[in-house]
């Protein structure tokens, strides 16, 4: 007796068109209302002092003026997120988060301005401010735990030193002038990346006793910096790289090779270049789109996942550009 075929599953479509977003955020009462019921709830608070007593301010359209005495101040939706003193419209910002969460390899700053109208600064800034956001994401949750697998690698970003101009070779070889970036993997869990200056041993370490927990399995492979990581707390597993043994048990680093594959498709195909001032936030928007980011969630899921980031935060010109305080003028130095 012949056994029934069994039909092939087909994962539920959780994406969202783009006629279909725009029509949903055709105004920008519609987008300012999605962000107040995201970050505000069904209480309207006050980012200055918390209270809940505040109406809206005549004055100006998407202001709200609190009513507590000892406040009175005016506020919008935009106060205490990353979208603070910005001139663009919330709908685009909406639009922007979309293109993020759907584009699988990211987005381009020049893409980004070309598709929302914008001069490429306001683009630039709009994207990296996001990236900033998603980066708490990074470092919120530990990985792994008893009788649970997390595999570490590093991998290199930047161009190659024989491709460079005259003037600005490297002397050395191999990774010389390359970004050195760490990642971790738990497996059927959250990924991990962050930007390291080094693969000394203490550094390695040190980075795994932040984000891992102790009792973990680590699967690595051969590399010397991961000497002595089994009398940190964790069990140790290793497979032989150099000899060709990709597999040996159950530690292999199958899953973190692919989270470099699609950093990679992104630093080739779309970006081109990562500037190694800005590499973090990069890295962070590539693993976002791997945890919350993912196509089994819902569209408005991944969107709804970078707004909560954006509360709290705060990325300011010349902090995103590097200014140093010394250079800054005094309309920018703090107040005290």
């Amino acid at each position: 007796m012949e056994t029934a075929k069994k039909k092939r599953e087909y994962m539920p479509n959780t994406a969202m068109s783009e006629d279909d977003f725009r029509d949903m955020f055709s105004t920008e009462a519609k987008a300012r209302a999605y962000f107040e019921k995201m970050i505000w709830g069904s209480k309207r608070v006050c980012p200055h002092c918390g209270s809940l007593k505040s109406a809206p301010w005549r004055a100006r359209k998407g202001y709200y003026k609190c009513n507590n005495y000892k406040c009175n101040k005016p506020f919008s939706i935009r106060k205490g997120t990353i979208l603070e003193k910005s001139q663009i419209p919330l709908r685009k910002w909406l639009l922007a988060m979309y293109y993020i969460v759907t584009m699988r390899k990211g987005i381009s700053s020049l893409e980004l301005s070309k598709k929302l109208g914008l001069m490429y600064d306001s683009a630039w800034f709009m994207h990296h401010r996001l990236c900033f956001a998603v980066d708490s994401g990074n470092f919120s949750h530990m990985l792994g735990g008893l009788n649970k697998i997390v595999e570490p690698d590093e991998t290199y970003v930047g161009g190659r030193n024989k491709n460079r101009h005259k003037d600005k070779k490297i002397e050395g070889s191999g990774p010389v002038g390359k970004g050195i970036v760490l990642g971790m993997v738990e497996r059927g869990g959250r990924k991990k990346a962050v930007v390291v200056s080094n693969i000394e041993r203490e550094t390695i370490l040190r980075e795994i006793n932040k984000h891992i927990r102790k009792g973990t399995t680590l699967a690595t492979d051969e590399g010397k910096h991961y000497i002595g990581v089994n009398r940190q707390g964790y069990k140790h597993r290793t497979c032989n790289h150099s000899a060709k043994r990709w597999v040996n048990g159950k530690a292999s680093t199958n899953s973190i090779e692919s989270v470099w594959a699609l950093l990679k498709r992104g630093f080739y195909g779309i970006y081109h270049k990562f500037s190694m001032k800005h590499l973090q936030k990069y890295v962070a928007e590539s693993i976002f789109r791997l945890n919350e980011g993912q196509c089994k969630y819902k569209t408005m899921d991944r969107i709804d996942a970078i707004i909560n980031y954006s509360i709290g935060k705060r990325l300011t010109w010349l902090d995103c550009i590097g200014e140093p305080e010394s250079r800054r003028p005094e309309m920018y130095a703090p107040r005290v």
